[in-house]
């Protein structure tokens, strides 16, 4: 409950003057002092809200009941941050109250009263971003708003209807969500502007103090850029630039904080790791993944040097995954083996069978083959390179079995036929320009070399990446690489879209996977 003697102190709260309430009745519609139904027996007719300098608000709104009598009323306040509450009917009698369950509720027993007077103060409808004050307040009902003096509005909003009492603005707007701007004080002036850029030059100096070796180059472009609109006398963009230069050294701050951080506790685990016997990770590749966050907190990118540490931190922890293959797939992949391998046999017996089958030439006399035999020894390199099926007549002794005639013929085709593959297998590839085929790895080893001469600028880790795919014959799975290097699943696909964007790769889907393949043509090995 509340006395009368806070009412008598709370009273100064109230907008005095007949002539200012004049004012606020005739600029709200009559629409908006209807009375509007709401929950617990009572409606909320009008609504006036007094904005100060130092962000807080004073609020004031009638309230219709509904029964005066009525054991509880409860009744929604606007905000919930709620202060020097005072509840008066029209006749300003104090009337008594009780806090509800909700920040914003109050609870009145027979209030003896069908009209009251509600005033409190509360903070919660502005919040500040460097000079710019922000109003936000999602109402139900057309309510107005004064300024605090010397106000200049820069971003009205819904379109209120605005009304000069003094040097005050009172605004009025309808029923919605409501968010305007403004500042205090005068907006351009050179005064102003050379306010705000000290202040930016003492936070780049401050921030640069705190943090040895920090990179500011971004906020002392900009704290610049304001200097010289000061001088040409743009002095509105001057103070634009400067709270720009100002909020980007404090980021810049936070960020370079939190990047040594986290490289300081990549360092640690991964030396950790590696004393420790390591977790089956590459430690080559998890230490320049590090040095890669090194270099970038060097130049001064603080995010990505977070990023690439949390990234390292994250492969300590991953293991190869292991490939889990359905038990049903590998019982139907032995039965196609096993019928490969048996019809592969049932080939060889067919055609050994057929070429017993057929009838064996006929033995010349002795005299009638001696005019050849020199003829035939001397062509024996070449009989023996286009695979003829039998040996030379002359060959075979006079009165030998037919069955000895067939194996020593098989046994020339066998070498024969070894002679062949040797003759082809050793002439090398031909260089000149890849085809979109099965590559021998050492060609490709040869391309991704040049590739990376050409590219300096690669990352170690997207060079890894190039040499793994040139010995996967120009073609892995993503799944594959993670389990190479192990490293996280988002670290992996934005190394493979970085290769992509290199145009050194291209991504394919394979089964429901990514297919990572090399573009490799019109280049030559």
């Amino acid at each position: 409950m509340i006395s009368a003697s806070h009412w008598k102190d709370g009273a100064g709260f109230f907008i005095p003057g007949m002539l200012l309430l004049i004012v606020i009745i005739a600029i709200v519609p009559a629409s908006a002092q209807d009375e509007e139904a709401e929950e617990g027996g009572s409606s909320t007719s009008s609504l006036f809200i007094a904005l100060f300098a130092n962000g807080e608000a004073l609020v004031e709104h009638n309230v219709g009941i509904e029964d005066p009598l009525a054991e509880e009323i409860r009744i929604k306040l606007f905000g919930d941050d709620i202060r020097d509450l005072v509840v008066v009917d029209y006749e300003d009698n104090v009337v008594g109250f009780n806090r509800g369950e909700m920040p914003n509720e109050i609870v009145l027993s027979r209030p003896n009263a069908s009209n009251l007077k509600i005033s409190y103060t509360t903070s919660d409808f502005l919040s500040k971003d460097r000079r710019e004050w922000i109003f936000s307040l999602n109402s139900t009902i057309t309510f107005s708003v004064k300024l605090p003096p010397d106000s200049i509005l820069t971003d009205p909003g819904e379109n209120p209807s605005i009304v000069l009492v003094g040097d005050q603005q009172i605004l009025t707007y309808k029923p919605g969500n409501i968010r305007f701007v403004y500042i205090i004080g005068a907006l351009g002036t050179q005064e102003q502007a050379n306010i705000v850029i000290t202040a930016a030059e003492s936070t780049i100096v401050q921030i640069n103090n705190n943090n040895p070796g920090i990179v500011l180059t971004s906020a002392k472009d900009l704290l610049q850029r304001a200097i010289d609109a000061r001088d040409d006398r743009m002095f509105t963009e001057a103070e634009r630039l400067a709270d720009q230069a100002n909020d980007a050294a404090i980021a810049t701050g936070r960020e370079h904080a939190a990047a040594q951080e986290a490289l300081a506790n990549a360092e640690a685990q991964i030396n950790s790791a590696a004393a420790g016997g390591g977790s089956g990770l590459d430690n080559a590749v998890t230490m320049q993944m590090l040095e890669q966050a090194n270099n970038e907190f060097a130049i001064g990118n603080y995010t990505e040097a977070r990023n690439s540490a949390q990234d390292a931190v994250t492969a300590l922890g991953d293991k190869p995954a292991q490939t889990e293959i359905p038990i049903p797939l590998i019982i139907a992949a032995i039965a196609v083996a096993a019928a490969a391998a048996a019809g592969g046999i049932g080939v060889i017996v067919f055609f050994r069978k057929r070429r017993r089958s057929k009838p064996v030439p006929e033995l010349h006399k002795a005299n009638d083959l001696q005019p050849k035999a020199t003829n035939t020894n001397n062509n024996n390199n070449i009989s023996s390179r286009v695979g003829a099926v039998f040996r030379p007549a002359n060959s075979v002794p006079a009165g030998a079995p037919k069955q000895d005639i067939v194996q020593v013929e098989d046994e020339h085709q066998e070498r024969a036929g070894s002679v062949e593959e040797e003759t082809t297998t050793s002439i090398p590839p031909m260089p000149g320009t890849i085809s979109d085929s099965q590559i021998d790895s050492s060609i490709l080893s040869h391309i991704v070399g040049n590739i990376l001469v050409e590219r300096p600028h690669l990352r170690p880790e997207d060079q890894q990446v190039l040499k793994f795919l040139a010995e996967k014959e120009g073609a892995a799975f993503e799944s594959e690489i993670r389990s190479k290097f192990q490293l996280p699943k988002t670290t992996i696909w934005r190394l493979v879209k970085r290769l992509e964007r290199e145009e050194l790769v291209e991504i394919r889907k394979a089964g429901g996977q990514n297919l990572i393949k090399l573009r490799f043509e019109d280049k030559q090995a």
